[in-house]
């Protein structure tokens, strides 16, 4: 009986000890929730020449201006959940909104005007689905996790006016870093930390005179609870 208890004694503490080093990580939550917000770094349209039709007389087009657009660096809102797939896996689906500008320079003028930028407000809202790598091997403390994450989902742009809707994907890649500021394994509030991303984004579709993928960068950071 003794040896038995001080072999049930030697597996908690090599439990507990496990958990102390390594299980830091463990999670202890079914599920997170992220509210926070960052920046959309903005792509470029394209340009595209508006140009009369030739005819007989002129086989070549004529051009009257070259027109070039931009969606602008905007403030964005991000909300997240994110489920667990292990210690060092979740899979987390997100909403990414904002209201970039879409400027558009005209240059080029056939009769010599001065150049002019012209601007509309759009609303942006991005639906993704990502995998999240926690790198537990470069962890700074008990606190601070580095991961890397990616996926893509679905792109939405409404015009000014919400006359119309323009349709597209965007994918994205990138990392950040997550710190913890309580754990516990029970309770209805499990977790609770601070988290901050980088990533390059790829939109594709969507509002565009070109038919490629345009990059840019964004950052975000928010407070994230599990539960």
């Amino acid at each position: 009986m003794t040896r038995t208890l001080v072999g049930v004694a030697l597996v908690l503490a090599a439990s507990t000890a496990g958990y102390a080093q390594a299980g830091a990580a463990a999670p202890t939550a079914r599920v997170e929730v992220e509210v926070g917000g960052g920046v959309f770094g903005g792509a470029r349209l394209g340009a595209r020449d508006a140009n009369l039709r030739s005819n007989a007389q002129a086989p070549q087009p004529y051009r009257l201006f070259t027109a070039d657009s931009r969606l602008a660096s905007t403030p964005s809102l991000r909300l997240r959940t994110a489920v667990p797939l292990g210690r060092r896996l979740a899979i987390e689906g997100g909403l990414t909104w904002g209201r970039p500008e879409i400027r558009t320079s005209l240059t080029a003028d056939a009769e010599g005007a001065a150049s002019i930028t012209s601007v509309e407000r759009i609303d942006q809202y991005a639906f993704d689905v990502s995998l999240v790598w926690m790198l537990d091997a470069l962890r700074v403390g008990e606190r601070l996790l580095p991961f890397v994450s990616g996926g893509g989902g679905y792109l939405r742009q409404l015009h000014e006016g919400r006359t119309l809707v323009e349709h597209g994907q965007v994918y994205r890649a990138g990392g950040g870093v997550r710190y913890r500021l309580m754990v516990r394994p029970e309770g209805f509030v499990r977790s609770m930390g601070l988290r901050a991303d980088a990533l390059v984004e790829v939109l594709r579709g969507g509002i565009a005179f070109e038919d490629r993928p345009r990059s840019h960068a964004a950052i975000s950071g928010g407070l994230y609870v599990g539960f």
